[in-house]
């Protein structure tokens, strides 16, 4: 019973490491700099109604699901998910 234990302590362990040090999102210095980004940044906060959190969190969840795009690709993704859901 005990190397049961020892043995699911171990994959806990080894969990809570891999969650820890799996690779997070970095924001590139054109997303902040790019005029196109802030059109695109002013045009999600309009549909979301100034909710940052909100915007933040679908825009991570697109970079979770489609590494490797570019940040305007991110913007545009989300916006056009926004306007495809409140058209149906």
């Amino acid at each position: 019973m005990i190397n049961v234990f020892r043995y699911v302590r171990c994959e806990w362990q080894v969990f809570i490491y891999k969650w820890n040090n799996r690779p997070q999102g970095r924001v590139s210095h054109s997303y902040r700099t790019d005029p196109q980004n802030r059109y695109l940044q002013k045009d999600l906060l309009i549909l979301v109604k100034g909710d940052v959190a909100t915007a933040k969190r679908l825009l991570a969840q697109q970079r979770r699901r489609h590494p490797g795009k570019t940040d305007n690709w991110y913007l545009e993704k989300v916006i056009w998910d926004l306007e495809r859901d409140r058209r149906r």
